[in-house]
């Protein structure tokens, strides 16, 4: 008996003992859990914040950190504060996919907000797809970014296809009497997806970096065009219309949105007069959207600037994905990726919606320079 007795008390004891350290392990992981759950939401934004693209980077920084800091001043999202992490790809692929990685695996974002450039866009893409990690594109326009089955990547910009089949038909409307068109681009993914969606026409490239492109547009002069279409950021852009204008070459020229950009009027000044794009967004084309007018103050309000098209872009982005947090009830990445597939969201671009592949399903303005100076070229 009292072997018997001594056993049931040294069994009843580590019952105890037992039960007491789950409770503790109980308590301790609902601590855990509250904790975690009053832990900021993380979202990642990275483009070229230096390089010759740095323009563009610093207005996607620009758009998300003044969209976080207005969200939080309201309370955040879901009862939680917004971080943003912000990474430098300095428009190289081989250093977004880099930051990609950081993003998914040390800083434990739930969703990413970039790139500017195709090249960069699609080299954290893959990235991203490994990992699982949502991802907005906000200014890369290649047609490949969304056609190749990724079912994390989305879009803010209105990809090339669109651009140039919106920029055809603007042409065939207004200056329906040109047939032939020169051509010159930037010799990667962005320059090659707008030849390629565009009309015949006679092709001279480049590689990104250069100076001098007399011998591209005197070899397109030698074709008799009507007209001159240059695919380029707006570095290599304000060159290529300072040049023509050099060469005392008078036709209708047009230009891809990589040139819509404050930057570029200010690199190429007169020589940008007569320009014609498309771009994604701008104040001159906006007057009859009231979330454009709002947008447009508020950055004015915040930044002492009007706004360009990636502030458009990003400032979109980044509002669809808190949405998209919001709808989810959580920022768990599957989640957050299922939730912004049923965006329907007033934009400052007009209705925003993504389409099966991930491309938004927005209208292209269309832009043209006079006296320095973004026009509304359908007017």
């Amino acid at each position: 008996m009292p072997l018997h007795r001594r056993s049931i008390m040294t069994t009843n004891r580590r019952r105890f003992i037992g039960g007491g350290l789950g409770a503790v392990a109980l308590a301790g992981s609902r601590s855990t859990l509250w904790a975690q759950s009053r832990e900021p939401i993380k979202v990642g934004a990275f483009g070229p914040m230096s390089g010759n693209a740095a323009a563009q980077g610093q207005s996607i920084r620009e758009s998300v950190e003044m969209v976080a800091n207005l969200k939080n001043s309201a309370g955040g999202v879901l009862g939680r504060q917004i971080e943003i992490v912000i990474g430098d790809d300095a428009g190289k692929p081989e250093e977004a996919a880099v930051v990609a990685r950081r993003f998914a695996t040390r800083d434990q974002v739930s969703l990413a907000i970039g790139s500017v450039s195709s090249p960069a866009s699609l080299a954290a893409a893959q990235v991203f797809r490994e990992e699982e990690l949502p991802q907005i594109v906000v200014s890369g326009t290649a047609q490949r970014i969304t056609t190749q089955g990724n079912e994390w990547v989305f879009r803010s910009a209105v990809p090339d296809r669109k651009l140039v089949a919106d920029m055809v038909e603007f042409i065939n409307e207004k200056m329906p009497k040109l047939r032939r068109f020169g051509f010159v681009y930037v010799n990667d993914d962005f320059g090659k997806g707008g030849f390629d969606a565009f009309l015949e026409a006679a092709e001279e490239r480049y590689s990104r970096g250069d100076l001098d492109f007399i011998g591209q547009l005197t070899r397109i002069r030698s074709t008799n065009p009507d007209a001159i279409v240059e695919w380029s950021r707006y570095t290599e852009g304000a060159l290529i219309h300072r040049q023509i204008k050099q060469m005392g070459w008078e036709l209708p020229r047009f230009g891809s949105d990589g040139i819509a950009a404050p930057a570029f009027l200010d690199l190429a000044k007169e020589a940008a007069n007569g320009v014609i794009y498309p771009t994604h967004f701008s104040p001159a084309t906006s007057a009859n959207l009231p979330a454009a007018q709002a947008f447009i103050a508020l950055v004015r309000k915040t930044y002492n600037k009007p706004p360009d098209y990636v502030h458009a872009q990003a400032f979109d982005a980044i509002n669809i994905a808190l949405a998209a947090i919001e709808r989810a009830k959580s920022d768990d990445r599957t989640a957050v990726r299922n939730a912004m597939r049923q965006t329907d969201y007033q934009s400052v671009r007009g209705p925003f919606k993504f389409d099966q592949k991930g491309d938004p399903t927005l209208v292209t303005h269309m832009v043209r320079i006079v006296d320095v100076k973004e026009t509304d070229a359908r007017n």
